[in-house]
This record gives C-alpha cells, sequence and structure tokens, in this order.
C-alpha cells in the first residue's frame, strides 16, 4: 500500500495542511462553511452599512437643493433676494433725449420730470500747444555722392518702408522724389537748413504724425543714415519713446530748456500739495505711472499720435484744479503751456437750476447723467467759439490776425448795414476775416466758417454788397434781417425723463421663485413617495462577482430607491414651508391669494401657480403692499430687549419669541426661518444645528462627522470590523481541525503499511 501525502498551502501567511491523501479539497469545504458563517450575520451588517451611507447621499443632495435655493431668494446680498425691498421696487427711466440718461433706484417714484444742461462738468487740464518733441533732424550735412546702393526705413505712423537709393539721387530735390516714389507724393517735406545745412524731414499732410528713420535691418543692405547726415547726436523720430529716460528725452524735446535737472539729477514737481521728484535715469513711462498713482489727483499721459503731452485732473468740476510748480525746471511751464479750467455742470431740473462738480446727480431715487447738452449752439455762437479756441495759448502772427479781423467784423455788424457805408464796411471786414482764417488754416475754424456762412454769413455778405450798390431801403432791411440771422442764439431742448413702475422685473422674480419652490418640493416629494423594495438589498461581494457591471448598476439603482420613503423629517419641512404661505402676516390685508399666487390642486402636492394678470396687477397697483407682503420684519423684542427682527438672530430665539416673530414676518422671513430651522450649521439655543444637518451632516463643516448617519455608519464599520475578526478565528479554527485530522490519518495510514508489511514477511 502506498504512503499518503500532505499537500499544504499558504493564505494570509498561515501555512496550513489542505490536502489529505484521501482526495479531500479542505479548501472548497472551508471556502463553503465560511461563506455560510458570513451570510449569517457581516453580509447583513455590510448591507446595512451601504444602505445608511446611500439615504446619508440623498440627504445631503436635498440639503444642497435647499441651500441652492435659500441663497437665490433668502440671502440678502442676492440680486434676487426676497428680504430686499429694493427687488420689489423696480422702476424703469427713460429719457427722450440722448444727452441724458437715467436711471432709477428702489427709492424713486413715477411722474415725469424735465431737465435742461446747458454746461457739462470738465476736467481741469494742461496740455501742450503742439507735439513736445523736436522733428526728424540730422546732426551734419549729408554727402550725396556716396548714397548710391544705401538704404534707410521711413516709418510713418507704424507702417515702416525701406527706401533704396541709386545714382539719380544728387541732390535734396532727387532725395525727395525718390522718398515720394516709396511712401506717395505729399506726405513728407525733406528740406536743408539755410544755416547749416542738415536735412530735416516733416509731415506735409495733416494727416502724418509720427515720422521715424533707421538703418535697414538687412545684413545685405548698407545705410545711408551717415551719408544723409543722420550720425549719433541726430533726432531720428518726432514722437518720445516713453520707455527712454528722462535724461535722453531731454535732449528731444523741441525746447532745449524744457527740462533740466538739478545737482542730484533729479527733476521735482508738487502737483497738488504733493510733492514727486524723478531721477534722470527714470523713463517717462515710470514718471507718468508714478504721477497717475500719486495722491495728487492728475492722470498724465503722452499722445504719440499727435505728440503732446497732458496732464487731467481726475476729478470734474471748478473746484478741481491744476495746481503744478517745478524747482529748477521748466518741464510744466514749456512743456504743458495750455491750461483749461474744470467747469462745474449747469443743469435745471423742474425748472430749478443745479450747479453741480458732477455730470451725475441723483433726485429723489433717480440718477440723470449728463452726456451732452441740451442746447444746440447756433452758428454764430459755434463760430465765435471756434474763433476764441483758436487764437488761444501763444501767440502767433496769424492768430492775432484772426482775432483783430473778427473783432472788426463784429464790430461792423454791431454797427448794422443801413447805409451804404456801413454796409460796405461789413462787406470788407467779413472778406479780411475770411481771408485770416484761410491763412491759419485751422481746420475746425475753417468747418465753423463754412457752417457759419451757409446759416447767415453769404447772406449777410449778399445783402451787404447790395444795400451798398443801391443804398434802398428795401435792401436795408435785408441786411437788417441777415444780421439778425447771423446773431441768432443757442436753442435748447429740455430732455422728458418718465420714471414708470417695473411691472414686469418684480414678476418675474415671483415667477423664478415660484418655479424653483416648485421644483424642490416635486424633489422632496418625490423621494418621500417612492416605496422601498427590501428585495433588492445591496450587493454583496460575492454577488457581485458572478454578475455584469450593468446587471449591477440597475440592481443598486433599484436599490437605492425608497430609502428616504415618508422620512418624518423631510414631510416636517415641506408642511412647514406650505403652512408659512398660507397663514397670514400680522398687519397685512395683502396675501399670497389676493395677489395671485395659489395652490395648486391636491395631487400636485403644494405646488403653487400663478395668474399672470392677478398677480401684474397687484404689482402695479400696490407695490409697497406686495413688498411688505414678504419683506416684513417682527417689530417685537424679547424680554431681554433684544429686536426679534434680522436673520441669524432666529437661531438664538425661544420656542415662544419664534411664535411671535412668526406671526409678524413677512414670507421670505418665513422661509428663511423653516429653512435654517432645517440646514443651518448655527446652532440654536439647544445646541442643535439645523435638523436635517443633525441628521445626515454636510462636507465643510463640523456636522460632517458629527450627525445620527454617520455615528450609525461608523457603528456599523465596528461591528463589522469585529465579525471579520470573528470570522478569521473561525476559519483558522476549521483549518487547524482539519489538519489535525489529516496529521491522525497519516499517522494510521503509515500504522497500516508497517503492519501489513510485517504480515507480508511472515
Amino acid at each position: 500500500m502506498s504512503s499518503s501525502s500532505v499537500t499544504t498551502s499558504t493564505i494570509n501567511g498561515v501555512t496550513r495542511a489542505t490536502g489529505l491523501s484521501s482526495g479531500i479539497d479542505v479548501d472548497s469545504i472551508v471556502s463553503g462553511l465560511m461563506t455560510a458563517e458570513r451570510a449569517k450575520k457581516l453580509n447583513k451588517l455590510e448591507q446595512k452599512e451601504q444602505l445608511a451611507e446611500w439615504k446619508q447621499t440623498d440627504y445631503r443632495t436635498i440639503i444642497s437643493d435647499i441651500q441652492t435655493f435659500s441663497s437665490k431668494y433668502f440671502d440678502v446680498s442676492s440680486s434676487s433676494s426676497l428680504m430686499s425691498s429694493s427687488n420689489f421696487l423696480k422702476y424703469n427711466a427713460s429719457s427722450s433725449n440722448s444727452a441724458v440718461t437715467v436711471t432709477a433706484a428702489s427709492t424713486a417714484a413715477t411722474g415725469s420730470h424735465t431737465i435742461e444742461v446747458t454746461q457739462l462738468a470738465t476736467k481741469a487740464t494742461l496740455t501742450s500747444s503742439a507735439s513736445v518733441s523736436k522733428n526728424v533732424q540730422g546732426s551734419t550735412t549729408p554727402t550725396y555722392t556716396s548714397l548710391s546702393g544705401e538704404s534707410l526705413v521711413l516709418t510713418l505712423d507704424g507702417t515702416a518702408k525701406t527706401i533704396t537709393l541709386d545714382s539719380t539721387v544728387t541732390d535734396l530735390a532727387s532725395l525727395q522724389t525718390a522718398i515720394d516714389n516709396a511712401v506717395g507724393s505729399g506726405k513728407v517735406t525733406v528740406s536743408a537748413d539755410s544755416s547749416t545745412g542738415y536735412l530735416s524731414i516733416t509731415a506735409a499732410d495733416s494727416g502724418v504724425n509720427a515720422i521715424s528713420i533707421s538703418a535697414p535691418t538687412s545684413s545685405s543692405s548698407t545705410s545711408a543714415l551717415t551719408s544723409l547726415g543722420f550720425g549719433t547726436t541726430a533726432v531720428l523720430s518726432n514722437r518720445l519713446d516713453t520707455s527712454s529716460t528722462l535724461s535722453t528725452i531731454a535732449d528731444q524735446l523741441s525746447s532745449s530748456t524744457a527740462l533740466t535737472f538739478n545737482t542730484d539729477g533729479q527733476v521735482d514737481l508738487t502737483i497738488n500739495g504733493t510733492t514727486l521728484s524723478f531721477d534722470k535715469t527714470t523713463t517717462l513711462a515710470s514718471m507718468m505711472s508714478t504721477v497717475n498713482k500719486s495722491a495728487a489727483g492728475v492722470t498724465m499721459a503722452y499722445n504719440s499720435i499727435t505728440g503732446k503731452l497732458s496732464m487731467t485732473a481726475d476729478s470734474t468740476g471748478a473746484g478741481n484744479t491744476l495746481d503744478v510748480t517745478e524747482t529748477g525746471s521748466n518741464f510744466v511751464s514749456v512743456l504743458l503751456n495750455t491750461s483749461t479750467a474744470g467747469l462745474d455742470a449747469k443743469i435745471t431740473l423742474d425748472g430749478q437750476s443745479l450747479t453741480r462738480s458732477s455730470n451725475s446727480i441723483t433726485v429723489d431715487g433717480v440718477t440723470y447723467t449728463a452726456n451732452a447738452t441740451t442746447t444746440t449752439a447756433s452758428a454764430k455762437d459755434t463760430f465765435a467759439t471756434a474763433i476764441t479756441t483758436a487764437t488761444s495759448g501763444s501767440t502767433t502772427t496769424e492768430k492775432t490776425a484772426v482775432a483783430t479781423a473778427y473783432t472788426a467784423y463784429a464790430a461792423a455788424l454791431a454797427a448794422g448795414g443801413t447805409t451804404a457805408a456801413t454796409a460796405q464796411t461789413i462787406v470788407d471786414t467779413k472778406t479780411t476775416l475770411d481771408s485770416a482764417i484761410s491763412t491759419l488754416a485751422d481746420s475746425t475754424l475753417s468747418s465753423a466758417l463754412t457752417t457759419y456762412n451757409t446759416a447767415a454769413g453769404t447772406a449777410i455778405n449778399d445783402a451787404a454788397t447790395t444795400e451798398a450798390a443801391s443804398d434802398s431801403t428795401t435792401n436795408q432791411k435785408t441786411v437788417t434781417a441777415a444780421i439778425s440771422a447771423a446773431s441768432a442764439t443757442d436753442s435748447s431742448t429740455a430732455a422728458t425723463v418718465n420714471v414708470t413702475q417695473n411691472t414686469d422685473g418684480v414678476y418675474d422674480l415671483l415667477k423664478s421663485f415660484v418655479d424653483d419652490y416648485n421644483t424642490l418640493i416635486s424633489t422632496i416629494n418625490t423621494e418621500l413617495s417612492e416605496s422601498y423594495d427590501s428585495d433588492y438589498q445591496p450587493l454583496t461581494d460575492d454577488q457581485k462577482s458572478s454578475m455584469t457591471d450593468t446587471e449591477i448598476t440597475n440592481w443598486e439603482t433599484k436599490a437605492k430607491v425608497g430609502l428616504l420613503e415618508s422620512d418624518s423629517t423631510l414631510k416636517s419641512f415641506i408642511s412647514d414651508l406650505r403652512t408659512s404661505l398660507i397663514d397670514s402676516v400680522s398687519g397685512q390685508s395683502t396675501t399670497l391669494y389676493s395677489i395671485g399666487i395659489t395652490t395648486s390642486t391636491y395631487d400636485t402636492k403644494g405646488k403653487l401657480s400663478i395668474d399672470e394678470d392677478t398677480l401684474k396687477a397687484a404689482i402695479a397697483s400696490d407695490p409697497e403692499g406686495v413688498m411688505e407682503l414678504f419683506t416684513q420684519q417682527a417689530t417685537s423684542k424679547t424680554s431681554s430687549g433684544t429686536s426679534l427682527a434680522g436673520t441669524t438672530t432666529v437661531r438664538s430665539l425661544s420656542s415662544s419669541d419664534l411664535t411671535t416673530r412668526y406671526k409678524e414676518e413677512g414670507l421670505a422671513y418665513r422661509f428663511y426661518d423653516t429653512i435654517q430651522k432645517n440646514i443651518s450649521s448655527i446652532r440654536d439655543s439647544a445646541g442643535n444645528k439645523g435638523t436635517l444637518l443633525e441628521e445626515a451632516g454636510i462636507t465643510d463643516d463640523a456636522s460632517d462627522t458629527d450627525n445620527t448617519l454617520t455615528t450609525l455608519i461608523d457603528k456599523y464599520t465596528t461591528e463589522i470590523s469585529d465579525e471579520k475578526a470573528r470570522l478569521n478565528t473561525v476559519e483558522d479554527n476549521l483549518y487547524t481541525k482539519y489538519s489535525n485530522l489529516e496529521t491522525y490519518i497519516n499517522k494510521m495510514n503509515t500504522q497500516l503499511s508497517s503492519l501489513s508489511s510485517m504480515s507480508s514477511s511472515s
């Protein structure tokens, strides 16, 4: 007889005898016994734990939905808060004239207003009368004989053109031709200084602004700059580079004394009492940034199109001045040489004159913003303003001529044209003025002159010429009429502002609330009404091992249904919300029903419905009543004198105080109180958080781990751990018994073999 053998296996670090010579499968026997053992308790514990976790997830989903709903309608900072009075008092404001725009706050009232704007508030400014930088100019005389084959880059307002010169460029005229051929004729003028012969490049077209020259970028091209006399000290651009230092810029300015530095290499500016010092190594961009960020209350800027510097007060109004002084420099006096004072706005509202430093004024909840004057300037006044503007600032021969001619013309008009002599004076002074304006070549003034001549100037000229020729009574009347037309004053068109109740805005708010409320209670009612099917328990690991993923998903979907069936906490929450809508508000005759919001039929389980016409009519006729229905707060106090009104106050009130508060407050505050009772993370007078948080908790809060379901889950986790430890002991004991059994059988087989051997030998 053959001897038996023992088969061993190692499980979880423990070596066990699992194979018998008899052929018994110990692993299968133990596995089967342990499956039955786990089914007694462990599987049930794990299923209970899983059900508790699913239930907690369902609770937290509902809590999240309630939080979203609450944040939207019961957070005083929300734009759609039902607790904010301003959301119920909405007004539309419109203006008949784009010169005035209007908005209405919740404190406005319906009505109509008239507003005239005769002057806009402006900011005080200091600006350059012309470009502050030099023109493009050379530093040595040009050598035309070496230009052939050389190139330069001419950049006009950001557009660069490489110009390669040939043997035809032998003098100033041919250089001008080459440049015209490259960039177009009439754009720039190349000229030579009469005393030095140095070249300069200036704009010939008023539409050409920034001009610069540079060497060609191609390594195969030879630069023409040296030959043209643009050496190291030449000015290569007629615009400043704001990234350059003040020291560099000082040499590029049109005035050599405009920017000088003290012994410390600095320039000091005091702007509106704020003293700022700038080192010569400071860039212009940094200087402007420092000024703009300082307490001086100004904005400094450089316009790369016009080449002008400016300093502008940050606020409008005559009182917001620009007081700028400097030490040891002429930066302001030379570069910012044109001063314009700030003006106050001149407004007439409903017949009352108003002078304000701002273009926006708020009166009785309506904000009026003046964008332009409502006055239409006459041709005469537009022309007179243009004359003043064109002849202001530094004096030139051309400006003086215009100013003198205009004074003479105005005097002639004032004297009238009732005789041939006076009529001829009008003609002569107007001709002189037209000529002076043409010489000044100011485009704005020329445009104003054209408008003036179209309106009255030509008529004056024609009538006066006729009168001078005939000196008749009829023609005298014609001249007088023409002068009268030229002297016409400005006309004003007042803006009409209408403020009306924004019924649609309030309606949309309440409709949105009703829709979201219906969605919320529908979600909760679905959870409450779903039936739990105990046949669908959470799957064990053994069950999952024999199922497909789809089968597992379908099973667990059914297993999760009805976990909150008839949940008492949620039923109480829904009931409290419904009751708060029905109960009357102390001191208010308005109810939800009276404004067209009612509870639907029984089968809708408390959903609300809206009669649009009734609700809109209520909002239009009694907006304050609708507002108070929702926003009214309690007026009583606690026994200690604390007000019952407010929001978070509700968590510290006693039950009797809560009852008083409930009776006195509007629907929005009742909703808030009910919601906080269920989801507040603030503990109440009894030390409890919201009821739903006590039950299931929320993340990012102490209730996440301190709630009824988490405590239950932890209990199951401990019991599962203990049961697994017990099962491990049971399993070890079973393997020990089978190991001992196999050892005994082995011994018996050995003895039997010995006896058989002895019997055979005898």
